[in-house]
């Protein structure tokens, strides 16, 4: 992984995700909170904060248009609640599998350990995540779960060259589509573009970083 990033289909190596993505798209919208960062910090908002999120997300559209990080969009985190939702419990407990952890192993040439964080995202009109790079020196993986996406309404993750100003990959979201990023490789600067129009059906992907013997320090 000289490049730092590495897409593969993961429903080859793993079976059961089809059934588990429908279970994530079914989940109640009331569910999934917002999570907004603007230039006053971070707000990790419940579901039923929409007034307030809307005024959080107002910031943060400023600040993605003034070229500062920022970002906005929804997600069901890993809270006891959410565990107990069978859908969202099953695709972490798979995402922390020994069959996973192998296959990462054999892709990255470290060794995870176990899940260290986990949500899942979803990204609706208006929604966007600016230019970043991962910290640490661990790997995270992005599993797309969304259905029939339509590239002309955004929503795309933009893999960046170093200085940022030019795209070195763009990714359309395809279901079960795995992106890999080991920050100890390199930085890989990379951005989801703001989804654009009402889509029909909402861009969600499962997010994963693994902790490893290095980042502990073993």
């Amino acid at each position: 992984m000289a490049q730092g990033y590495v897409c593969f289909d993961l429903s080859m190596f793993v079976p059961g995700l089809a059934r588990l993505a429908d279970g994530i798209e079914a989940i109640d919208e009331r569910a999934w909170s917002f999570i907004i960062k603007h230039r006053c910090g971070e707000a990790d908002l419940p579901a039923g904060g929409i007034e307030q999120a809307s005024r959080a997300h107002a910031l943060a559209e400023q600040d993605y248009a003034a070229g500062r990080f920022a970002f906005s969009f929804r997600r069901l985190q890993d809270s006891p609640a959410n565990r107990r939702v069978p859908a969202f419990a099953a695709l972490r407990v798979l995402l922390g599998s020994t069959a996973v952890l192998e296959l990462l192993a054999t892709v990255t040439g470290r060794v995870p350990l176990a899940v260290s964080q986990f949500y899942v995202s979803r990204f609706d009109q208006g929604n966007f995540l600016s230019t970043h790079c991962d910290p640490g020196q661990s790997f995270g993986l992005a599993v797309n779960l969304t259905r029939r996406w339509d590239p002309n309404h955004g929503g795309l993750t933009l893999v960046l060259d170093d200085d940022r100003t030019a795209v070195r990959a763009c990714l359309v979201p395809t279901r079960f589509q795995a992106l890999l990023f080991d920050t100890s490789a390199r930085q890989v600067p990379h951005c989801v573009s703001m989804v654009t129009a009402r889509p029909t059906v909402p861009r969600l992907a499962a997010i994963a970083r693994y902790a490893t013997g290095e980042a502990d320090g073993q």
